[in-house]
């Protein structure tokens, strides 16, 4: 911005402006591609009625109002400029109260309507097309930008492999959005050649310089003054390498998942606009498919050889009177899941993560799950022969609204609002009927309005043992052996901790938990042993005595303890055992009392 002291005499403005006490306001003005960009801020303590501005070309003749708002806009693109002569500019505010406030008038900001060449710099035959379309937003001109700079610089990509990229590039909100959903699963490695470090720092280097030297042609179109430009420059330059550096680390991720991964994945089933539940699968490995099965208690579907090696991805239409199916590849069963039971069906992500369905037309997408960001289900045990579920529920920090874990849609355990610095683990069990084959365990948040929310969700198939967790928390779903309940999925640590304990009991979680009258604690004694069970406070000090140094035979304990008496808070629920004459064995479970 250049400023100018003209001596002159704007009478009549003066007249019209300073009626009354004017306050000086900043106004800027900015030269740009056939525009100027006006500049201005209003303090905060004037409340405002109306702005305007207003324009000229001789400083000894009046200005002409251009522009009038009611609105607190503090910026304006004069379009209606031409030539090479300056225009002059002021600015005035009149508050609710009729006070009237301008721009300081004996030394008016101007600007012309056009650029200096001398001030342009040389540009390239691709500069020269960015800079001669026309762009509605910001984004399209960066998109352009990226689409010009990715063919120059990786010049061994055909077109479809650098429309890939740069559609990977612009899906940074999409959580869905995946490399498999654009190249498959055989093509990953011929990518990773195309992310090295020595094309993405080149790619940014080349977009700060061609940004700097693009910037005279569009900072006004985008309200931006060239210091802000600057700034703009380095931001998305910034930006755009580390949306380089996530889509490489999407990249690896895929290719570790795919080559763990059996030949055959399913992702989802639903119910079509015909009425019909398809099934959904992905062929990853064909070549290592020998057959496929889908087999439930009474029907047994055989899917032709033709269509899972022609296609990475297939469906298949499912009998009407199949309540779950069985995935068997080359004769072994890979994975139990159930007919649809939602409103349009569910999806399944290639890191085994469940998922509801928004609609029931395009099916299940082919997806990797993101890292859950605030509660989630973290691990699940089942055990069918004592018909019992186990679910730990993890969080990062405190729950600022109520959390419930539903099981077929029934509300099971709620958990009320409570707040901590620390990782939270808390788990509870389950007793299941004999007639419930697949349990749907869906975790809930509730809100402001007191309407259930959806925020995570997956299926367990009743009939079988199984141990499942993210690995690490809050990522992938992992089938394991070893329970690690009520505190971090770490198997490593958790599998050290197994060796040194010997199997003498197993105490369970509480249930319900947290609660808020009574509660049961029931414990597995594997042999016969000398038993003591109690209750700590959060100082370790014993509250309450079940009983002390009993000698207790083999079997399935249960006893109920009330907090009646006590206040809010946590709680340990402790077990002493000892077996001959070797040192006792201790064990504590978190429990939360809430009145």
């Amino acid at each position: 911005m250049k400023n100018i002291l003209y001596i002159s005499v704007f009478l009549s403005f003066i007249v019209f402006i300073n009626a009354k006490d004017i306050r000086p306001i900043d106004l800027e003005a900015y030269s740009g591609n056939f525009s100027i960009l006006l500049k201005w801020e209003i303090p905060d303590k004037i409340n405002l009625k109306a702005i305007r501005l207003y324009r000229t070309q001789n400083s000894f003749t009046d200005y002409s109002l251009i522009y009038e708002t009611s609105n607190s806009i503090e910026r304006y693109l004069d379009l209606e400029v031409q030539g090479k002569r300056p225009y002059f500019y002021s600015i005035q505010a009149e508050s609710i109260s009729g006070e009237i406030f301008s721009s300081v008038l004996d030394a008016p900001p101007f600007a012309k309507a056009y650029i200096d060449q001398n001030r342009l710099p040389v540009l390239s035959k691709t500069e020269n097309k960015i800079v001669n379309y026309h762009y509605s937003n910001i984004e399209q001109l960066h998109d352009n930008i990226l689409k010009y700079i990715i063919s120059d610089l990786i010049v061994s990509a055909d077109t479809s492999q650098l429309y890939i990229i740069q559609r990977m590039l612009q899906h940074k909100d999409n959580v869905s959005n995946s490399w498999m959903e654009y190249i498959g699963f055989q093509s990953h490695n011929i990518y990773q050649q195309f992310l090295t470090d020595e094309y993405l720092y080149g790619i940014r280097d080349q977009l700060e310089n061609v940004l700097n030297k693009v910037g005279l042609y569009f900072n006004n179109q985008f309200l931006m003054t060239p210091e802000e430009w600057g700034e703009h420059v380095i931001l998305f330059s910034d930006y755009t390498y580390n949306r380089f550096v996530q889509i490489r680390e999407m990249l690896n991720n895929e290719m570790k998942i795919l080559s763990a991964s059996p030949p055959v994945l399913p992702i989802g089933t639903w119910r079509n606009v015909s009425g019909k539940n398809i099934a959904r699968f992905v062929a990853i490995h064909p070549e290592q498919v020998h057959s496929i099965v889908l087999l439930d208690d009474n029907h047994e579907l055989i899917i032709d050889e033709n269509i899972y090696q022609d296609s990475n991805t297939f469906d298949v239409e499912l009998l009407d009177n199949m309540k779950k199916y069985e995935l068997i590849i080359n004769g072994k069963i890979q994975k139990t899941l159930p007919i649809n039971n939602m409103d349009f069906g569910y999806g399944i992500s290639i890191d085994d993560q469940f998922f509801a369905l928004e609609d029931s037309l395009l099916g299940p997408p082919i997806m990797i799950s993101q890292p859950m960001r605030e509660f989630c289900l973290n691990e699940i045990v089942n055990e069918p022969k004592a018909n019992q579920l186990f679910i730990e529920v993890h969080g990062n920090n405190s729950a600022a609204n109520t959390i419930g874990v539903f099981i077929n849609d029934f509300l099971m355990w709620e958990i009320e609002p409570f707040y901590t610095f620390d990782p939270v683990y808390i788990d509870s069990v389950f007793i299941l009927n004999n007639d419930i084959i697949f349990s749907w365990i869906d975790l809930k948040v509730k809100d402001d309005f007191g309407l259930w929310k959806t925020i995570d969700t997956r299926a367990i198939y009743t009939r079988h043992e199984l141990t499942e967790g993210r690995i690490p928390d809050h990522h992938g779903w992992k089938q394991y052996s070893i329970s690690t309940l009520g505190e971090p999925n770490d198997l490593v640590k958790s599998a050290v901790s197994q060796l040194m304990i010997p199997e003498i009991f197993a105490l369970y979680q509480n249930y319900p938990n947290p609660f808020n009258s009574e509660t049961t604690i029931s414990f597995d004694l594997l042999q016969p042993a000398i038993i003591s069970l109690y209750i700590n406070d959060a100082a370790g000090r014993i509250i309450h005595l079940f009983f002390e140094e009993n000698q207790m035979n083999k079997g399935l304990y249960s006893y109920n303890w009330s907090g009646e008496n006590f206040s809010s808070g946590l709680y340990f629920m402790t077990i002493q055992a000892q077996v001959d004459d070797y040192l006792p064995i201790i064990f504590s479970r978190k429990m939360i009392y809430l009145k």
